[in-house]
């Protein structure tokens, strides 16, 4: 009888363990938001600046935005920007040069899982300017001169980006 009991109890303990790996894998849906950050800008020798935008995934997986919820708010709304956000931090995933005298009230935004993120209209405030060590990780692999305005910009060097 006692080893019935035994047999009962593992039985009854594997059960539980498939059901919290199923509650897991379900956790690790994106139901979490994915926060905007403005990095800040560099100003180039031209007058032109060049603006730096990154992103935060709370979620543990990659998170797909497109279309309308995934856009820039003054002119073009599709700059080429991220539309995968890997999980964490990531600084300078959208690295744009805009020409001098550019409309400051260029902003992203994101909308997922009932939340709407907005970078900083405030981007040409002296605050933001980057200092030269992140300056230099902004622009690592990507080629400056001759691109075209307002587009987030593809990296050169292979491998991660920052």
């Amino acid at each position: 009888m006692r080893r019935a009991a035994v047999v009962l109890a593992l039985a009854g303990a594997a059960v539980v363990l498939a059901l919290a790996g199923a509650a897991a894998s379900a956790g690790a849906q994106p139901r979490h938001p994915v926060y905007l950050i403005y990095d800040g800008f560099i100003v180039n020798a031209d007058g032109s600046r060049t603006l730096a935008f990154g992103y935060h995934n709370l979620n543990h997986v990659d998170v797909t935005v497109d279309g309308e919820d995934n856009a820039f708010l003054a002119g073009a709304a599709d700059r080429s920007q991220p539309t995968v956000f890997r999980p964490g931090r990531h600084r300078f995933a959208c690295v744009m040069v805009v020409p001098d005298g550019l409309d400051a009230r260029l902003q992203w935004r994101v909308r997922f899982a009932g939340h709407t993120s907005t970078t900083t209209p405030r981007m040409l405030d002296p605050l933001y300017a980057l200092e030269e060590a992140s300056a230099r990780r902004a622009v690592e692999g990507i080629v400056v001169d001759g691109s075209p305005p307002g587009t987030c910009l593809e990296r050169v060097a292979s491998g991660e980006r920052p």
